[in-house]
């Protein structure tokens, strides 16, 4: 059964290959051209002129005739109205509007250079046809020969027994031949008859008809056909169908074969209109035989749009028939991890200063293993307004936040929570000392209804698509859990906030390794009361810790939402370091570190979680700088003194060297009890054409690899090979897939596999796709 059905799907996969219609790179690329040689020298670069003005002709002898047929011999040049054509012999017959020119004939316009024995010009409809010649094609790095070439204007090329390449002259390493070749410059395609491709003077494949880009405009056609293999799916392949229905929408169309799942159709729709935009993508498999031979599908919807003036939409939707269908057919960890999609309607206002945001937001579980008690809740619905209006009424700035939603875990229990948290603030300036005392109330009510099922609400709402962390060692939330009164129908908070921020900036000019630096000191001091009130009563919708770095000095609550409010008699000093060249201005270096000294202990705390205790918080610090022009490193530490132990690290080194394009990523990642890993990635030059590919990314703690992949590319000047082979975790319980993949482009004309270059630029930092 699935012999006949593998046989019956490759049947229809080549049956589709032989169409008339193929077209290879139906979607035009904007190619490097570094690696090649010069096409050809143009005749003159007045071909570029506007096409105007009367006609030139020069010669080393002449026979005018007023009404007949005047002769032109010896090094002939002619220009008229953008065209420009060389040759021994022309003669002009003035009465048939006509040119012909014979021994060494070159013709040249803004699009083609033409090389051939002779050529006859139709002045009166713009046509030229040339003999045993050779083309240039100047905007695409094309070039070929022809026994016969036929040019309209500048709109149309026609060719018969004909040669198509993007080579370097004298290196052949593909060629297009064919019966005939149509070029259309005006809709940048080309259309190819009886073709034969040849790599290195060899027959590799036949077609009868094959269309190409010769440009980068976005044509309908069929893209270049993928394959690979791996674990989850076995062999697969795919070729898209790009449809270009209009310059503002398109659409593509995916049949993928799995060897060991069957075939799934993928589809995606794209509009971009001048009030709004999106995206809608779907997939559908039936009778996955891997799946207990049930249907698997996917559906995802992204739009953002202007309705009115200020008045903005955006919609995500998000579906997946099944837990392990991330897990299955993505092909990076992120993503296979998800666990809980996000489903939203917005409807924003923007207006000066301020804005206003009305939300419908739902979740969906995808993961068996998480109890529904345990899913984010629903908004139905969610106010938000916040606003910041600087030097209003005597020089004061007015901040606002606030918020009115409706939480509903089932039908039976909700809870309604009102947040208004308004600031007033005072910055002035004195002898480069920046002093801002600002002074705030946060009011928030809760209104519970059913309390005795609220257990179990939580999460991390805002996210596009709900991920577990854990695979990565991150950590994961912890369950969100109803206080200690689960029966109280109403709770209140209302809190001052006050606040004085402190900053100076003290510089000076120095020099170091001969070059001139100015080097900054700035020191700053934030001190922070807000009053303890016991929460302990209080659900947990959308509050978790924040986690503690350099940037969180300053923030007035040590958690994220509304649920929680950390108390706070406390003073942040920090102090932050600059290089700045004298030169340019460019940051070279910055280093930063500080801590906050507690006056009261903070006490607000979360289930499972104890309140930090000591007379302030870890030490945080981070660093960075710009070695050379090449070497660049990045660092954050969080010391624990009461333990003098470090309880977060990274480390990061960069080497990105554009001249050698020598690329070079160490990274290290540490959090106490966490986590522990290292990440190394990398690209190698092997002389002008060849790089070796690789990254490694390693657990530690786990003593597993989370990543390995490598191998290598090879690019010249018309075609490019990578192969790539990688291992990587898919899942929480460390299940790995393995792939190899392959893709082979010639360039201007289309690739064949994998599309491996998105899966570099994502895994090697630095690494961009030369074609």
């Amino acid at each position: 059964m699935k012999l006949k059905k593998n046989t019956a799907f490759l049947a229809w996969v080549f049956l589709w290959l032989g169409v008339n219609n193929l077209a290879l790179g139906a979607q035009g690329q904007l190619y490097q051209w570094e690696k090649c040689g010069p096409m050809i020298e143009p005749a003159s670069q007045d071909v570029l002129a506007p096409p105007s003005g009367p006609a030139d002709i020069t010669a080393e002898s002449a026979q005018l005739e007023r009404e007949g047929v005047s002769t032109f011999l010896g090094d002939v040049r002619l220009r008229r109205m953008g065209q420009w054509l060389d040759a021994d012999e022309v003669f002009y017959d003035k009465p048939g509007r006509t040119i012909k020119a014979f021994g060494d004939v070159r013709y040249q316009d803004s699009g083609i250079d033409i090389i051939g024995d002779d050529t006859t010009m139709d002045l009166e409809i713009d046509h030229k046809e040339m003999h045993n010649a050779r083309y240039f094609l100047r905007d695409t790095h094309g070039r070929g020969t022809a026994y016969r070439i036929r040019r309209e204007g500048t709109a149309k090329t026609f060719l018969r027994n004909a040669t198509f390449t993007t080579c370097d002259v004298g290196s052949n390493a593909w060629e297009l031949k064919a019966k005939k070749i149509d070029l259309d410059h005006e809709q940048g395609v080309g259309w190819a008859t009886g073709v034969n491709l040849r790599v290195k003077d060899f027959p590799i494949l036949y077609l009868p008809r094959v269309r190409f880009p010769i440009d980068d405009r976005r044509k309908s056609g069929f893209l270049r056909p993928s394959g690979g293999s791996s674990t989850n799916t076995g062999a697969n392949f795919y070729i898209p169908y790009y449809w270009n229905i209009a310059p503002n929408r398109d659409a593509t169309l995916i049949p993928h074969y799995y060897a060991q799942r069957g075939l799934m159709l993928e589809g995606e729709f794209r509009y971009l209109n001048p009030t709004n935009q999106g995206k809608v993508r779907a997939a559908f498999l039936p009778d996955d035989p891997k799946h207990g031979g049930s249907s698997r599908g996917a559906f995802f919807y992204q739009h953002f749009g202007t309705l009115a003036p200020r008045l903005v939409t955006n919609i995500d939707v998000n579906y997946v028939s099944d837990k392990t269908y991330f897990e299955n057919f993505s092909n990076t960890l992120s993503v296979a991890s998800t666990s809980i999609l996000n489903n939203e309607f917005d409807l924003i206002y923007v207006g000066n200063g301020w804005n206003a945001t009305g939300r419908v937001q739902a979740f969906k579980n995808i993961d068996p293993a998480i109890p529904n008690d345990a899913l984010p809740a629903r908004r139905l619905p969610q106010l938000l307004v916040d606003g910041f209006l600087p030097n209003r009424f005597m020089g004061l700035d007015f901040k606002f936040h606030g918020e009115a939603v409706n939480f509903q875990r089932t039908f039976s229990s909700s809870a309604v929570r009102l947040d208004f948290w308004p600031t007033v603030s005072l910055p002035f300036e004195r002898h480069k000392v920046h002093f801002t005392p600002s002074v705030g109330v946060r009011d928030t009510q809760y209104w519970v209804r059913n309390a005795q099922s609220i257990p179990g609400v939580g999460g991390v709402p805002n996210a596009n698509v709900i991920q577990n962390p854990d695979l990565l060692g991150l950590g994961s939330p912890g369950l969100a859990q109803f206080g200690g009164s689960p029966n109280s129908p109403f709770l209140s908070r209302i809190l001052p906030v006050i606040s004085f921020d402190m900053s100076t900036t003290f510089d000076r000019e120095i020099s170091l390794f001969k070059h001139g630096f100015r080097q900054t000191l700035e020191p700053r001091a934030y001190y922070l009361y807000v009053p303890y009130q016991d929460q302990s009563d209080f659900p947990i919708f959308d509050s978790a810790p924040l986690d503690f770095y350099f940037a969180r000095l300053f923030q007035p609550n040590q958690f994220t939402g509304a649920d929680r409010m950390s108390n706070a008699n406390q003073i942040t000093f920090a102090l932050t370091s600059r290089l700045l060249s004298s030169t340019t201005g460019n940051e070279v270096m910055r280093a930063s570190i500080g801590q906050i000294e507690f006056f009261q202990d903070p006490r607000v705390t979360m289930p499972g979680i104890a309140a930090q205790t000591g007379y302030g918080s870890q030490i945080v610090s981070e660093f960075a700088a710009q070695l050379s022009e090449n070497w660049s490193t990045q660092e954050e530490f969080r010391y624990d003194p009461v333990h003098d132990q470090i309880d977060l690290g990274s480390v990061g080194v960069r080497y990105h060297s554009k001249k050698s394009g020598i690329i070079f990523n160490a990274d290290y990642r540490f959090r106490r009890q966490v986590l522990e890993q290292m990440d190394f990635s990398g690209v190698l030059p092997i002389g002008k054409r060849w790089n070796l590919i690789g990254r490694w990314y390693h657990d530690i703690q786990n003593a597993r690899t989370l990543e390995v992949l490598g191998g290598f590319e090879y690019d010249s000047c018309c075609w490019t090979i990578r192969v790539l082979g990688r291992n990587y975790v898919t899942n929480f319980q460390g299940d790995m897939n393995k792939s190899i993949m392959v893709q082979m482009e010639l360039k201007g004309l289309g690739s064949v596999g994998q599309k491996i270059d998105t899966l570099l630029e994502r895994s090697i930092a630095g690494y961009s796709s030369q074609f």
